[in-house]
């Protein structure tokens, strides 16, 4: 039964599109994963254990969100929505590596055996696509919230059975690191290299700017962790080489660059952008307006779409038709940290990262797995700031109990 519920909740990182009663409270398929799973647990174990560490953590931020709340800079809805949330997540993930024994290797692996199969789904895409074979890539029909096929080179940007090829890019940023590290040297970490050789291409074919950041941070960090003069300059070269290729073939990366570098240097209005430049300027705009309001503690959890109603006006006209884009999620996690929680959820977030790495010079191979999962905390940071899409507590505790592994350190309980 274990064994079932390590595949059901993994494959939560894969289960973002698959969403029910658009609105204030969006169901998500995953909701019903953790919530039998918690059951299980309750009914055969009576008992929950949970380090205390981490519900202190969770309370100070919570009671500073309620100083938010008094000063009308939350609502009392926003907070316990993402409050019940963190538990939900949280608890059902904490419990699921405990009753592993607390081996993340072993729930890493099914990580990667899932990657596979969604990866085979986005060639099965991409085949379909070049045959016209619709319902082979076209997937409206049975993924509630996915985008429609697009393919600006005649080539299909695969999404899988992910929303849209960036949320494919951020999910598979962890397998992408340890494929990479397979086809670069010859030591064997968790798959093969066929398997390897097909989470690359799948990457590569979202033809996703994320995606192609997730290939420059696996390389930076495998350079950073061998040390060796040769490989750096390999990994240099090849850094050189997809990201000029990337900017002078791809369409959308090279609009996207460029509206960027024009909005913030004064020469293109916010409304003569594409969207996802506008998501990331306007939503960085109210991130700061929320910042320098409240530097320390930030406006409170899930404030950000007050903060943005309060702020938008002041950037664009809100009647723009592009109004409220990515106005839930702050369009990154770094911007809705700072927007919500200030220096201190920057910080702990900080901390958190630096306190439990693991690297190469301490570990024979539990390193890759803390600098894969760095590559995922990376593209989030970036571009998806929901604290519970694409199972990103799981990979919170994944994080934490590889460093505990590494050290060969018990968890309190």
């Amino acid at each position: 039964m274990i064994k079932f519920f390590n595949y059901l909740l993994i494959s939560n990182i894969f289960t973002g599109a698959f969403v029910f009663n658009k609105g204030f409270f969006d169901f998500y398929v995953s909701y019903l994963f953790l919530t039998s799973f918690l059951l299980f647990y309750i009914f055969s174990y009576r008992k929950i254990h949970i380090s205390p560490n981490s519900i202190y953590i969770l309370l100070a931020v919570f009671a500073f969100s309620l100083i938010n709340l008094f000063q009308k800079n939350n609502s009392l809805p926003l907070l316990l929505k993402i409050l019940f949330g963190f538990v939900l997540n949280g608890l059902a993930y904490y419990l699921l590596i405990r009753l592993n024994n607390n081996k993340v290797e072993g729930l890493f692996r099914v990580y990667l055996q899932i990657a596979c199969v969604v990866s085979l789904i986005g060639i099965f895409q991409e085949i379909s696509y070049w045959i016209g074979f619709q319902k082979g890539y076209d997937f409206r029909y049975f993924i509630p919230r996915t985008v429609g096929p697009y393919a600006p080179l005649g080539i299909l940007r695969i999404t899988s059975i992910m929303q849209e090829p960036a949320h494919l890019g951020a999910a598979m940023a962890p397998a992408l690191f340890i494929s990479i590290l397979n086809i670069m040297q010859k030591t064997k970490y968790f798959i093969g290299k066929k398997a390897s050789l097909l989470i690359i291409a799948t990457v590569l074919l979202s033809f996703s700017l994320i995606s192609y950041i997730g290939i420059i941070v696996s390389l930076i960090l495998i350079s950073v962790n061998h040390k060796k003069l040769k490989l750096v300059a390999v990994c240099a070269l090849i850094l050189i080489v997809l990201s000029f290729g990337a900017y002078k073939i791809l369409p959308e990366i090279r609009v996207r660059i460029n509206d960027t570098i024009a909005i913030l240097s004064g020469k293109k209005p916010i409304d003569k952008v594409n969207l996802s430049t506008f998501a990331f300027y306007s939503n960085g705009f109210v991130a700061c307006k929320s910042f320098m309001r409240n530097p320390l503690f930030g406006s409170g959890l899930g404030s950000h779409p007050l903060s943005y109603d309060r702020y938008i006006s002041e950037v664009i006209n809100p009647d723009n038709i592009t109004y409220a884009l990515n106005k839930e999620d702050a369009s990154g996690l770094f911007l809705r940290l700072v927007s919500e929680t200030g220096l201190l959820g920057i910080f702990i977030f900080s901390y958190f990262i630096f306190r439990f790495y693991v690297s190469r010079a301490r570990d024979g191979y539990l390193w890759a797995m803390s600098n894969a999962i760095i590559c995922l905390f990376v593209l989030n940071l970036l571009r998806q700031g929901n604290y519970f899409y694409n199972g990103f507590l799981l990979f919170i505790w994944l994080y934490y109990f590889t460093h505990r592994n590494a050290q060969n350190k018990p968890v309190p309980l």
